[in-house]
């Protein structure tokens, strides 16, 4: 990949935090003293090989965003209205990158904690005919179970990894992909997987720096003390 820093960053923050069960959408609440996902848009703002970042959110928030971010926005930090999935809201993300950007990174509003070097890692592995997504091998034991529960097999997970985000791709294949998404009527959990389907390459970058995803408030505790340099490990146990 090239090193120009003309590349974009989506970061899609479009959900309403159902499963967060607070009173305000899960992106926006405080980490450390200042809002969720603003963790995920100084990642990419700060980075020196991003030229611009886009937010996607809730079209309500869009429509009124909160103070901290109307003040944030500009010709390079846009804001886009979400669609009903995610699938949808990336290609609406994707809509606002302009003409001449190399790359485009989209990443979960609710990893608060991705690290330059990982963004740096998965950037320098895409390509103008492949993406590159941040992943992880799977380290657990992996069973195949019934409808009900029963164990039929082990799964073998020599090959298997774990998706995450930033997932950064060539800007006009990306648009592309989502845009035949679009009128086939497919969605997908991810990027990766919609390129799978329409022949983009895509390449997987091991990383290893801490990056969890907010989905629970317990989740939010976890990183609250990823970020105080706690010991998450389990407390022993007597005679350990």
């Amino acid at each position: 990949m090239s090193s120009s820093a003309n590349n974009w960053a989506v970061i899609v923050a479009a959900g309403r935090g159902v499963r967060f069960g607070s009173g305000e959408p899960k992106q926006f609440a405080a980490l450390a003293g200042k809002p969720l996902v603003l963790w995920s848009v100084e990642a990419f703002r700060d980075h020196p090989s991003f030229s611009g970042v886009t937010v996607v959110l809730p079209p309500e928030s869009v429509e009124m965003p909160p103070t901290w971010l109307e003040r944030l926005v500009s010709e390079h930090l846009r804001l886009a209205a979400g669609g009903a999935a995610r699938t949808d809201s990336v290609r609406l993300g994707l809509a606002t990158v302009p003409d001449g950007v190399g790359f485009v990174a989209v990443h979960d509003g609710v990893r608060p904690l991705i690290s330059t070097g990982a963004i740096t890692r998965v950037l320098e592995a895409a390509g103008p005919g492949h993406g590159a997504v941040a992943a992880r091998r799977v380290t657990d034991s992996l069973k195949e179970s019934d409808a009900g529960g029963r164990v039929l097999r082990a799964v073998d997970r020599e090959n298997l990894w774990r998706a995450e985000t930033p997932q950064v791709f060539p800007r006009g294949p990306i648009i592309d992909v989502h845009r035949r998404a679009a009128a086939d009527q497919v969605v997908a959990s991810d990027c990766a997987g919609l390129c799978e389907r329409y022949g983009l390459g895509v390449v997987l970058v091991e990383i290893d720096d801490p990056n969890p995803k907010v989905t629970h408030p317990r989740d939010l505790r976890i990183v609250e003390a990823l970020l105080a340099g706690q010991d998450l490990s389990p407390p022993a146990r007597p005679g350990d």
